[in-house]
């Protein structure tokens, strides 16, 4: 110590550098809403046209799942098997590091497959790009005047341009119509020239897929042979394909045509009652917010100018609003709580020492700013709070240091002696205290699922700012006060330091001297009394709201519906429209974009895809929440949505959540192996859960049965004309939605390429002929006929077991704890031999976390101890400090319980957090008495006096923590407000308590050794 105060300049520069090249790496962090986190988890998506639900779980998502369930590192899979495409969801064990490798290993097994699945099966798309975040959505309403050619290929052309965009990964087009190839037959004029499709087909393909001819050697060179087929469409309708009974020649155009169209409509878009396209841009890993809208705003400006007349674009949500707006509020936060801390400082401290202090502030954090792009943490709400919270606490190294100090001049000591030994006496006690915080938050950073991910920017500023702190404070201070002594003397003039000094003086002498007098003469009482005091305050935990995490402070609802399977989108248009005219009705709702057969932008904690269907009707809201808040809309809309629209068949109302996405409230998985037998269990689940009063709404993720044709075949007509199964199910494919036929080139763009023959499916029976072995055409209807029957939409499964998941949404106010108690055994009477029931949902996601939160606290607790026994070299001495944790948790419940504010996750960490800024004042405590002992005084004199000298830093360093996080605890912010509200109820209480019930039980173990206590 001595060293480094004889070489201020030396001390100074280094400091300087580092406050430098931290205030830097500041400046460059990238901003965002959230920490950006890759989720472990993808999607295996294939589809199988045509294909039923049973189909598709047989021959694809069966297969798939064989596959993955060979993978120890894949924790769990779920799929959904529905018409034509099979849905599965993968879930890597978050312990696994190379996550990449082992989805390259699982995609080329899962395409290996290929060859094994049916030839009418899509190649399975492995996706493991589900983190990304959204940046922006906007709409582009269009009317009838509106050339949609033209609108589409300014869209194609746009999305080519987004590549020199560095910050935007992509951009993803809802509303669209895709183009198309299809060859579009005629069945009277086929019939009339005695032609199949058949021929058509084999002519087609035969003209498109030739195989190569290589190369010839004439006169001593290798020449190259290409053939010369037709490339266009236009040439294609020329192609001879066949021959009619006159023998001339029957062309593609004779009998149909092939032309480039759109397809039919699987979903659509509208916003505010207008038709609209929907472009929702995702934000490159690692880019900041603000800049990357920049880079957007001049693309869209662009854009925007090309765009048709009739057609408008307008700006739906971007995420750089929303960050520009929270990090005004969280400036003006830290601004306050800054302005707080320092206000607090000047309460018990000179001006030369306030100023110290409020050197070391910017300091510290700029220091502390050096780790962050090390550990991956960019500027977010998360890292934001995390100075604010650190704020709180990285004051009090500087204030015990300089309290200290300021001691050592009073006491006439040089200025060089009195920073030394100032410094020197707290050495320990401030090295003790930061590790102990930094073995608080470190287990954090080992919390896992995505709420471990989602707080991992907490722990990371918090450690690094602190370690940084005590660096300033132990090196950094002791300098300053020797230079500010060299320059202008502290006058010894009697007087106390700081604003309030004279009554920190009073209210010392009057603990250390008066009150300190009854804590040693009956130390066991005040000690018993005040833990009971403490213990009583966990009697309020059962009136205290159990909330996982708060509902954010937001304007965005969500209406996701479903209408009957089956429904074609054109219907769910019309309904769909009905419901956005209603949803637009109330006064409070500022927009209403309507997505019909498609899911709403992927935007709001980024998460995986979900099936999508032409019967889906959702809704994304945008309410004024001046006037409403977005927790009253959902629950006005889950209460009347229903009774307002009958064709709803389930339904969802929610908003966005301040956390990661945990879920249904309630979810009841029920498996087995019959769909059929499922499909009762639910049926009774859902039952049992409507009939409990608070339930707004139950559905699950089988859906209702729908009608089917089947087709019976006539053996017998099939035997006779030489005709088997799979030339049936062509024939019948090539009228409904068309045979594919792979892709065509035109003019460089692959488009799907499709042939059909038009027209009423059931009357086309009677005229499209097939001709088998025999060469006899016989018309289908005389070989198939149709039966009706219902059959199952979908049929979900988890890790390869046929499972149905019934959820339930409570209404506001309604616990779901208290739902499931009320008919959880209803519930599991409904197991059998084969078949199981699981409850879970959110109350088990947050029991989960909750357990994993225990645990870490558990570790912090005992790293704590050891900390305090390497010091201390003592086992009891550890626990007596620790009662301040003890006390500071029940001051937490009193203060989570006045202010009804939910314990949940964020009232955890702040608890957890707690633990590591309440033991400080502990610790010093506890070594000033021991270090007057060591100087000769009795027990009972060294806890009054150490009581006294650290009355002012023990007042002074709480009021800071208390004062540095008022912004939190009663600012905008519902995610953090549970963390303040801990931390400031709870330090208040332990402040008010520790000094009375750490000297009384250091008294109680002092008689407890010498054998005294009675």
């Amino acid at each position: 110590m001595r060293w480094i105060i004889d070489r201020p300049k030396l001390t100074v520069l280094f400091f300087t550098m580092l406050t430098i090249v931290g205030a830097i790496s500041f400046t460059q962090l990238s901003q965002r809403e959230i920490p950006e986190f890759e989720p472990p988890i993808g999607q295996i998506i294939t589809a199988y046209p045509g294909a039923s639900s049973e189909e598709v779980e047989r021959q694809i998502t069966s297969q798939i799942e064989g596959i993955l369930s060979e993978y120890e590192e894949i924790t769990s899979y779920e799929s959904v098997s529905a018409p034509s495409l099979s849905l599965i969801t993968v879930e890597l064990d978050e312990s696994v590091g190379k996550e990449s490798t082992i989805w390259n290993d699982v995609s080329q097994k899962v395409n290996g497959l290929s060859s094994t699945l049916p030839d009418d099966a899509l190649n399975p798309e492995v996706e493991t790009d589900l983190g990304d975040q959204g940046l922006a959505t906007y709409q582009i309403t269009y009317n009838d005047d509106v050339d949609m050619d033209e609108l589409l290929q300014l869209i194609d052309l746009y999305e080519e341009k987004l590549s020199s965009l560095v910050d935007i990964t992509g951009v993803d087009v809802q509303g669209v119509v895709e183009e198309e190839i299809a060859v579009r037959l005629d069945a009277e004029a086929m019939e009339e020239n005695n032609l199949s499709y058949a021929q058509v087909l084999g002519v087609l393909q035969g003209e498109e897929n030739t195989s190569p001819i290589g190369e010839w050697e004439t006169e001593g060179a290798i020449v190259p042979v290409n053939m010369e087929t037709y490339q266009d469409v236009s040439s294609f309708n020329n192609l001879p394909v066949g021959v009619d009974e006159e023998g001339n020649i029957v062309r593609l155009q004779d009998v149909g045509v092939m032309e480039k169209s759109y397809k039919a409509r699987e979903e659509a878009v509208q916003f505010n009652g207008e038709r609209a396209l929907s472009l929702t841009f995702t934000l490159q890993s690692g880019s900041s917010v603000p800049a990357a809208q920049n880079e957007l705003d001049g693309y869209v400006d662009e854009l925007e100018s090309e765009l048709p007349a009739g057609a408008e674009m307008e700006l739906l949500y971007s995420q750089s609003d929303l960050v520009s707006e929270l990090f005004v509020d969280l400036a003006w936060s830290f601004g306050f709580a800054f302005l707080a801390v320092l206000i607090v400082c000047s309460l018990g401290l000179r001006i030369g020492s306030a100023i110290s202090v409020a050197i070391a502030v910017p300091v510290s954090l700029s220091i502390g700013s050096l780790a962050l792009p090390f550990a991956n943490v960019d500027l977010n709400q998360i890292s934001l709070i995390a100075y604010i919270l650190v704020l709180a606490i990285l004051v009090d190294d500087a204030i015990v240091v300089n309290d200290n100090i300021e001691r050592q001049l009073r006491l006439g000591k040089p200025a060089k002696e009195a920073a030394r030994k100032g410094t020197t006496e707290v050495l320990g006690s401030v090295i003790t205290s930061t590790i102990i915080v930094v073995f608080t938050f470190f287990p954090i950073l080992f919390l896992p699922s995505g709420a471990g991910e989602f707080i991992r920017p907490l722990p990371v500023v918090v450690i690094s700012a602190i370690v940084a702190s005590t660096a300033v404070g132990l090196i950094g201070v002791p300098v300053y006060r020797v230079w500010r002594e060299r320059r202008k003397p502290t006058k010894q003039d009697g007087r106390s330091a700081g604003l309030a000094g004279p009554l920190l003086e009073k209210g010392g002498n009057w603990y250390g001297r008066k009150l300190m007098k009854g804590v040693v003469n009956h130390p066991f009482i005040v000690a018993f009394t005040g833990l009971i005091v403490g213990t009583a305050a966990y009697a309020l935990i059962p009136w205290i709201p159990i909330e996982f995490f708060p509902d954010s402070d937001r304007e965005e609802v969500f209406v996701e519906t479903t209408l009957a399977d089956g429904t074609p989108l054109a219907q769910t248009e019309e309904e769909a429209e009905a419901i956005a005219s209603w949803l637009g009705q109330h006064d409070f709702v500022r927009s209403v974009s309507t997505y019909s057969g498609t899911s709403i932008p992927r935007l709001f904690n980024a998460n995986g895809g979900s099936e999508e269907s032409q019967n889906l009707a959702n809704f994304l809201v945008f309410i004024d929440k001046e006037e409403i808040e977005a927790r009253t809309a959902m629950d006005l809309w889950s209460e009347t949505l229903p009774e307002a629209f009958s064709v709803i068949e389930t339904y969802e109302v929610s908003i966005i959540e301040s956390g990661p996405p945990v879920g249904a409230p309630i979810a009841i998985d029920i498996s087995g192996p019959s769909i059929d037998e499922l499909m009762m269990k639910s049926a009774e689940a859902k039952e049992l859960l409507l009939n409990v009063d608070g339930v707004l709404n139950v559905d699950d993720t089988i859906g209702n049965p729908v009608q089917s044709y089947v087709v019976e075949l006539n053996r017998e007509a099939m035997e006779e004309n030489g005709l088997t199964s799979d030339e049936l199910s062509q024939s019948l494919a090539v009228l409904g939605e068309g045979i594919p036929l792979g892709t065509f080139d035109e003019d460089g763009e692959l488009l799907d390429w499709r042939l059909v023959i038009e027209g009423d499916e059931r009357e086309l029976l009677e005229t499209v002929t097939i001709a088998g072995e025999t060469g006899n055409r016989v018309p289908l209807a005389d070989v198939v006929s149709f039966s009706e029957e219902e059959i199952q939409p979908r049929i979900p499964r988890q890790q390869g077991e046929r499972t149905v998941t019934v959820r339930a949404f409570p209404a506001e106010n309604q616990s779901a704890d208290d739902i499931i108690a009320e008919v959880e055994d209803e519930l599991l009477a409904l197991e059998e031999s084969d078949y199981s029931v699981q409850i879970g949902g959110e109350t088990s996601e947050r029991t989960e976390v909750f357990v994993q939160i225990g645990q870490i606290f558990l570790i912090v607790v005992f790293l704590i101890l050891i900390a305090m026994v390497i010091q201390f070299y003592s086992l009891t001495i550890p626990f007596i400090v620790l009662s301040a944790v003890y006390l500071a948790f029940s001051g937490a419940m009193i203060g989570l319980f006045l202010t009804q504010t939910g314990l949940g996750f964020m009232s955890l960490m702040g608890g957890v957090s707690l633990a590591g800024i309440v033991v400080r004042n502990g610790i010093v405590l506890i070594e000033f008495i021991e270090q007057r002992r060591k100087e000769g005084l009795l027990p009972k004199e060294a806890v009054m006096l150490a009581a006294e000298q650290r009355f002012r830093p023990i007042v002074l360093t709480s009021l800071v923590t208390i004062a540095g996080l008022i912004p939190i605890a009663f600012g905008n912010s519902t995610l953090f407000q549970p963390l303040g509200i801990t931390i400031v109820s709870g330090a208040l209480f332990s402040a008010i308590l520790t000094l009375f019930v750490v000297p009384a039980l250091y008294l109680v173990r002092v008689r407890w050794k010498e054998g005294e206590l009675e």
